[in-house]
């Protein structure tokens, strides 16, 4: 039997960071996965690209993530919001949000899972006060006065005070605790793949609002840049099954010629989209972190920093009752009390931004469009929503800070 003062039911990116944050304010945690976390680090796992806001990176230079991920790091610089029409039409107003305005700073970072992944999983490894479990099966879970008890296939019983499970959208944990979801699915689905192109991007991340959904271009290191290209189910579909050529001249009605020539430089992915939200995010010794908590549209890039903001402030409540020599498992509805709201907030906006703008309606194309063009003109709303993707609102954990 393994005893410690939390242990993490997933090793994803947001479980191994909520580990290195709870150890870092001096708990010993023990992470248990499915998979094995060489499979994670590989692009044919997981070939995404992460925007991470400028909140969120401050905690990973506390834990010194960084620097294990140094030149590996592309700097957002500038975000672009335009709307329009695939190879017809394209909106002369537009949303500007420059890091100038944000007193210069970078409004956010973007890394590559699989490489985000690596450095985690190092900074685990070299931790003493972190054991990592995988592969194994978790087969289930009792809750003692005294703490959690897990079963393992294979490796027999884990205890500790508290359970976080950070095991994604289908979590097994959740499930078997009882917690409900709200789900609401969108008609959509999303492509994901990385893109080479001639024309340096600056660091500028676009946002191209289209009938269909919204088509992000997100810079990465070496001139090339992540692709989110959320659509219809049909549209998907059928992008996913066209070769490579046709592929790249369907991106290339997207992107124009602001990047010049331009080809996939990866494998794509596909995945339908949908709200969902659990009832609540404690039950007795169990919190709920990430896609086990939310799941939301990718919109704005929020979905992981959501998840990260979870993680600080799972950290801090295990700080403060370490300090006062309290029962960790007993003290995590000052989760539910911290995230809930702006989880919630945040989640409700990016599902009013998708329906807002992924229509064709006359009316509405043409209020959104002025609307993009008057944001662009008043500077302290330009400041809010830089300092909401930035994540510096609210009350920040403090590894946020």
């Amino acid at each position: 039997m393994t005893n410690s003062d939390l242990i993490i039911v997933g090793g994803g990116l947001v479980g191994m960071t909520a580990a290195l944050a709870c150890a870092h304010k001096g708990a010993s945690v023990t992470i248990v996965d499915s998979q094995s976390p060489e499979t994670y680090q590989t692009a044919d796992f997981d070939g995404r690209a992460s925007a991470i806001a400028a909140s969120s990176f401050k905690m990973y230079r506390h834990l010194g993530i960084d620097k294990r991920l140094k030149g590996h790091i592309q700097s957002i610089t500038d975000i672009m919001i335009t709307d329009g029409e695939v190879g017809r039409y394209i909106s002369p107003l537009s949303l500007h949000f420059d890091s100038k305005d944000a007193g210069g700073a970078p409004m956010g970072y973007m890394m590559e899972n699989r490489l985000l992944r690596r450095a985690l999983y190092d900074a685990i490894k070299a931790n003493d006060k972190i054991t990592m479990i995988a592969p194994t099966k978790v087969l289930g879970f009792n809750e003692t006065p005294a703490g959690m008890t897990l079963n393992l296939k294979d490796h027999g019983e884990l205890s500790a005070s508290a359970l976080i499970a950070a095991d994604g959208r289908n979590s097994f944990c959740r499930k078997q605790t009882g917690i409900g979801t709200e789900t609401i699915p969108y008609k959509q689905k999303a492509i994901v793949t990385t893109v080479v192109h001639e024309v340096p991007h600056d660091g500028v991340a676009h946002e191209l609002f289209l009938p269909g959904g919204p088509f992000a271009i997100l810079p990465l290191t070496e001139n090339r840049s992540s692709i989110v290209w959320t659509d219809t189910p049909g549209a998907v579909d059928a992008a996913m099954t066209l070769p490579e050529a046709a592929f790249a001249a369907e991106l290339t009605r997207r992107f124009g010629d602001m990047y010049g020539q331009i080809g996939p430089c990866a494998p794509r992915w596909s995945y339908p989209l949908s709200l969902q939200m659990a009832e609540d995010y404690t039950k007795g010794r169990l919190a709920l972190i990430g896609d086990a908590a939310h799941a939301i549209h990718p919109i704005a890039g929020q979905g992981l920093n959501m998840g990260l903001r979870d993680a600080a402030a799972l950290a801090d409540v295990v700080h403060e009752a370490r300090s006062n020599g309290l029962d960790i498992g007993m003290q995590l509805d000052n989760m539910q009390i911290w995230r809930n709201f702006d989880n919630r907030v945040l989640a409700a906006s990016t599902d009013i931004f998708n329906r807002l703008f992924s229509n064709n309606i006359a009316p509405i194309k043409h209020a959104r469009r002025l609307g993009l063009g008057l944001m662009d003109k008043i500077a302290p709303a330009q400041s809010f929503f830089i300092n909401e993707a930035a994540g510096l609102h609210g009350e920040l954990p403090s590894l946020l800070r």
